[in-house]
C-alpha cells in the first residue's frame, strides 16, 4: 500500500514550482502596472499594449490556477483510493488472523483434552497401587474394587460412569479421580452422586459415600469437597497417595 501512497509524491514539487512561478509574476505584474501607470499611462499605444499584456497574464494566471486545482483534486482522489485499499488490507488481515487463530484454540483445546484424558489414567493407575492402604489405614476393609464402570438405564437413555468403585457388604465408595480438580468440577460429581441408587441399585442396603482423588485440587476445590463430605486423597510430598484427615459423623450419606 506504501507504494501506491507513493505514486502522488512526484507531483507535489510540480506543484510547488507552479505556485512559486504564480507568484513570481503576479509581484512582476504588479512592478510593471505601477511604472506603465506612473510613465505612460497617456499614450494609447501603450494603454492598448498594457490591457494585451494585462489580458494574457490574466489567462495564463487561470490556466496556472487550474491545473493547481486539478493537482490538488488528483491528489485527495488518489489519497482516498489508497487509505481504502489499506482499510481493505487491514480488515483482510484481521479476518486471516482471526481465522487462524480459532484454528490454533482448536488445536490447543483438542491437545489438553487428549492429554488430561491420559493423565487422568496416569492417576488412577497410580492410585491403584495404593487404595486398599489408604483406606484400610482410615479404617475401611474394602474388597470389592471396579475400574471405569459404565452403567446405563433405559429411562431417558441415561448413563454413568465411574473412575473406581469400591466396597464391601455393608459400605460402597465411589471415587472420582482427576489430574486437576476444580470447584466446578467437585459440584458436578456431587450432582451426578445423587442419582448413584438409581444406576446402582444393588447398593439399595448399604451407605454410599464418595471420594474424589486429584494430584492437584484448585483454588479451594479440596475445601468445598470437605465441607460437602466428600473424601478427599490427595498426593502427599513424597509422592504417595493419602487420605485426608476426616470426622465420620460428617460424611455425606447418598
Amino acid at each position: 500500500m506504501k507504494s501506491e501512497i507513493n505514486l502522488m509524491e512526484p507531483e507535489l514539487p510540480q506543484l510547488r514550482q507552479m505556485v512559486q512561478k504564480n507568484t513570481e509574476r503576479i509581484d512582476r505584474n504588479e512592478r510593471l502596472i505601477n511604472s506603465m501607470m506612473k510613465g505612460q499611462a497617456e499614450q494609447s499605444g501603450t494603454i492598448k499594449e498594457r490591457d494585451e499584456w494585462w489580458e494574457n497574464s490574466r489567462r495564463e494566471h487561470e490556466r496556472d490556477m487550474h491545473d493547481i486545482r486539478e493537482i490538488l483534486r488528483q491528489t485527495a482522489l488518489q489519497q482516498k483510493e489508497g487509505l481504502q485499499k489499506l482499510r481493505e488490507t487491514f480488515d483482510e488481515t484481521d479476518k486471516r488472523m482471526d481465522e487462524e487463530r480459532r484454528k490454533t484454540d482448536a488445536q490447543i483445546r483438542n491437545i489438553s483434552r487428549a492429554f488430561l484424558g491420559s493423565t487422568g489414567h496416569i492417576v488412577e493407575g497410580l492410585m491403584s497401587s495404593s487404595i486398599d492402604k489408604i483406606f484400610k489405614d482410615a479404617g475401611f476393609i474394602l474388597f470389592n474394587r471396579g475400574k471405569n464402570i459404565v452403567r446405563g438405564i433405559d429411562a431417558g437413555n441415561k448413563q454413568m460412569e465411574l473412575d473406581v468403585l469400591l466396597g464391601n457388604d455393608e459400605i460402597t465408595i465411589p471415587v472420582e479421580v482427576k489430574a486437576d480438580f476444580t470447584e466446578k468440577k467437585v459440584k458436578r460429581f456431587i450432582h451426578r452422586m445423587t442419582m448413584f441408587r438409581e444406576f446402582f441399585p444393588e447398593s439399595a442396603d448399604k451407605e454410599v459415600v464418595a471420594a474424589v482423588a486429584a494430584i492437584n485440587y484448585e483454588n479451594g476445590a479440596d475445601r468445598l469437597a470437605r465441607e460437602e463430605g466428600l473424601l478427599v486423597i490427595r498426593v502427599s510430598s513424597d509422592d504417595i497417595f493419602s487420605l485426608d484427615p476426616f470426622d465420620k459423623t460428617k460424611l455425606r450419606k447418598f
